[in-house]
């Protein structure tokens, strides 16, 4: 049997309550541990360490000494339970508050917290607040985001624990970094405390581009996002299309899930409402030129089934070169389950051009009749020779509707 010195099963001991010790940290837990180095015996050439596991303390910050590193842009200190703390060092003076530093209303001093906290490598939220008789906010709190702990009342409360919620980690570790603002006798806030020190790691510079200060979506990059989907360009490729516009990712102010979350939110805000956006566009566009054509015809229940347009540089078309007509409707939306059928011909020099389109709910008899009809009314003149396809309703729809000289259907 081999037999270890009590000295070297001691060092394992201690080495091994050291890594626990570590490992309780980065989780968030305390566990404290002492070693009594008073009663020590030698064997050999090696000293036993007796310990008290009841009397169980605090770790000295020599332990964790040589695993702390310096992180670039911040400073930190190790405390007596091993505790780092970090300070935001490349912040100049002008950006960085100061104790009875005046603001002339909370969402000015939370904006200058908020740049502080962008340039230091942090986010900040707001806390709490305390309003006097008047119901005036007399004392306001703004924090760092990692203030507070984890919230585990839907492991505690039965009720709570069958409530869906959405699954994400929490990234709050009770930092204590943070700004109180006062009402002063001149309805000023001025800085009352101000705490700097923060208890987890700062971003550095290459990261400050994804922190929620720093991802903002302006009002260019909301236009660019609107305009790319008018052209079927998702959000992604919006992104990356934005990102060579500016030179590089750090110049977009915002992230792709940014870009996704906008374009989420105006189909929101948009919502049953797109048929009546869609024709208050079309009466803007008529009262801007005499010459833009529309029609449409709603159902029983307000849907737009039944939409006819033509511009005036369609129209134009038309008369010169509208004797021949191709009426294709073999196109689907992919959200509305309407058809989408334009009117094109050839020019002189061989190109597609556009006549006019429409938008149907179904493909019947009643539905082609109508959009014929309002061709005819638009250009007011039949073609001399359509194009279309099979279709038995077309069929009866053109022949009823349209005096074409010659009418091709295609397989």
């Amino acid at each position: 049997m081999l037999l270890l010195p009590p000295g070297v099963l001691v060092l394992m001991l201690m080495q091994q309550d050291i890594y626990m010790v570590a490992d309780s940290l980065d989780a968030g837990y305390t566990l404290n541990l002492e070693l009594d180095v008073c009663n020590c015996s030698s064997y050999g050439d090696s000293s036993v360490v007796n310990r008290g596991v009841d009397d169980v303390t605090s770790v000295g910050s020599s332990i964790l000494s040589s695993n702390c590193n310096e992180e670039s842009g911040t400073s930190h200190s190790i405390s007596s339970a091993a505790q780092k703390t970090y300070i935001p060092l490349n912040v100049l003076d002008v950006s960085k508050p100061t104790i009875n530093q005046c603001f002339q209303s909370l969402d000015q001093g939370f904006i200058f917290y908020k740049e502080y906290g962008r340039l230091g490598g942090f986010d900040v939220r707001k806390g709490t607040e305390k309003r006097d008789e008047s119901g005036i906010v007399s004392i306001k709190h703004y924090t760092c985001s990692k203030e507070g702990c984890n919230d585990f009342r839907s492991t505690l409360d039965s009720n709570l624990s069958k409530v869906k919620r959405r699954r994400t980690a929490s990234t709050r570790c009770c930092c204590k970094a943070k700004i109180v603002l006062k009402l002063n006798k001149d309805r000023e806030y001025f800085v009352f405390k101000f705490d700097e020190v923060h208890n987890h790691p700062l971003v550095d510079e290459s990261g400050r581009q994804f922190l929620r200060s720093s991802r903002q979506m302006t009002i260019s990059s909301r236009n660019f996002v609107f305009d790319a989907a008018k052209v079927n360009i998702g959000c992604s490729k919006a992104y990356g299309l934005m990102k060579e516009m500016v030179g590089g990712y750090s110049n977009v102010g915002a992230t792709v899930r940014d870009f996704r979350n906008f374009n989420r939110d105006l189909k929101c805000y948009i919502g049953e409402g797109d048929g009546q956006m869609l024709i208050e566009k079309f009466k803007v566009l008529q009262e801007g030129s005499s010459s833009f054509y529309y029609a449409y015809e709603l159902d029983e229940t307000g849907h737009l089934t039944k939409l006819f347009w033509a511009d005036a540089i369609c129209r134009r078309n038309f008369e010169v070169y509208g004797d021949a007509v191709s009426f294709d409707a073999t196109f689907d939306t992919n959200k509305y389950n309407m058809i989408f059928a334009p009117f094109t011909g050839v020019d002189k020099h061989e190109k597609c051009v556009t006549f006019a389109a429409c938008l149907l709910a179904k493909e019947d008899v009643t539905h082609y009749k109508w959009v014929f009809d309002q061709f005819s009314t638009c250009m007011k003149r039949h073609p001399v020779v359509i194009i279309t396809d099979q279709c038995p309703a077309m069929k009866i729809a053109v022949s009823s509707s349209l005096s074409s000289k010659k009418w091709f259907r295609c397989y």
